[in-house]
């Protein structure tokens, strides 16, 4: 049962639906009237804990929300009290639905009876605009002709393209996979093309090898800066995407490092490994630097989710590819024993160190530099890089020996000699 409050705290109420946003569109979308659609009895609204009011919704779903009282009434049937008593809450202590002011905080109580704000859940434009089109390509099989329609349309300042949501992006891919049917538009396509989101969401590599190799050849700039590439190997990590780091590694050098992925690893890690605070990991930032620490984490999580989701080979190939990218100097087992001693136990400990030193084929003593070899090589990939150029093709160009070239392009090389084995 609801109570009311000596004081008013308030809530927010987040519409779910297009039936419900059409519902409450005099006050969701400011309408003049509302709308008569003959809606759906069964619509789902939600509040901003996403704790479901069906009830209010059943009872008064053949009611037509045209004012405030009755989107107050709608949502908070303890409202009927002031009715009841003959009661008038204080002026000024409601405020409109349609203008909040911005000193209102609102409550995160699902069951506070005072209401502030009603708004359509986050995306929902996007979503409905991303339903729209799924019907566009499911009653027109010209995908290039809806593609160029959407290409020269934008959204909030941003290419419509860009902000639809990834599975319509994913209808369009075909068009040119693996053979482009039109030009022009397959370049627009990779202009406009959210990498970043689709990495994060897909594992496909030999696509996205494909269009990360075009967006280079187009000279696609934002994502070196805006939308840098460098950022979503951890994410690929997280998600277990492992493949795709491989093609990632051919468009950039190396991995950039990032605090927030630091503060997920020690995040997924210390939920798992309780001994793992956060005052433990300050003490270990006191004598190891940040960087050097997320590595560790890095190899850490690998070894704990792979090992759980039955993937270590993929886990391991991912991380063969990151240290045969980087100059940082092998991590040693007595500099990660030193890190987490009392952390971890010493069998776990040494098992993971040993799942990283069979993943590098290396097993370091002490923090010693990379070889001259392995140095030269990631001097060469920072240069083809610099230079926006696709790191195969430019180690293509320069015309070396077959074994060198797979070298630079992190290939495992097995020769007898060992002389360009990673």
């Amino acid at each position: 049962m609801e109570h009311f409050s000596k004081t008013l705290d308030y809530r927010v109420v987040t519409l779910k639906t297009a039936t419900d946003v059409v519902r409450f569109s005099f006050i969701a979308q400011n309408s003049i009237s509302y709308l008569n659609l003959e809606l759906c009895q069964y619509s789902t609204v939600s509040n901003y804990l996403g704790t479901s009011c069906y009830n209010c919704a059943l009872k008064l779903s053949n009611s037509f929300i045209n004012t405030e009282e009755k989107c107050r009434k709608f949502f908070t049937q303890s409202r009927r009290l002031l009715y009841t008593w003959h009661l008038d809450l204080p002026n000024g202590r409601e405020c409109s639905l349609k203008n909040v002011p911005n000193s209102i905080t609102y409550e995160r109580d699902p069951w506070n009876p005072h209401l502030a704000k009603i708004v359509p859940t986050c995306g929902f434009d996007l979503s409905i605009l991303s339903d729209l089109v799924e019907d566009f390509i499911s009653i027109n099989n010209d995908k290039l002709k809806i593609l160029k329609w959407i290409l020269k349309m934008s959204y909030s300042s941003l290419p419509l393209l860009y902000v639809l949501e990834i599975r319509i992006v994913n209808k369009f891919i075909d068009c040119f996979y693996p053979e482009i049917t039109d030009s022009a538009i397959f370049k627009d396509f990779i202009m406009h093309f959210d990498f970043t989101e689709w990495i994060s969401t897909h594992e496909k590599p030999e696509i996205l090898e494909y269009l990360l190799q075009y967006a280079r050849y187009y000279g696609r700039e934002d994502l070196e800066d805006d939308f840098p590439i460098d950022e979503v190997i951890d994410p690929c990590i997280f998600n277990r995407y492992f493949l795709n780091i491989g093609p990632i590694l051919k468009y950039i050098n190396r991995p950039r490092f990032q605090s927030d992925d630091y503060q997920l690893y020690f995040l997924n890690i210390s939920s798992m490994r309780p001994n793992l605070t956060e005052e433990k990991l300050l003490r270990v930032e006191k004598r190891v630097n940040r960087e050097r620490i997320h590595q560790m984490l890095q190899i850490i999580w690998m070894y704990i989710d792979s090992k759980q989701h039955y993937c270590t080979q993929a886990a391991s190939e991912a991380l063969r590819l990151i240290w045969c990218s980087i100059p940082d100097a092998y991590i040693s087992f007595k500099e990660i024993k030193r890190a987490f001693r009392g952390i971890f136990k010493a069998g776990e400990l040494k098992n993971m160190y040993d799942f990283y030193a069979t993943a590098v084929d290396k097993t370091s003593e002490s923090d010693e530099p990379r070889s001259l070899q392995h140095l030269c090589r990631a001097l060469i990939r920072k240069t083809l890089r610099k230079n926006q150029i696709w790191i195969p093709e430019g180690i293509r160009q320069i015309c070396l020996p077959k074994s060198i070239e797979l070298f630079l392009n992190l290939e495992k090389v097995f020769i007898t000699s060992n002389k360009f084995a990673p």
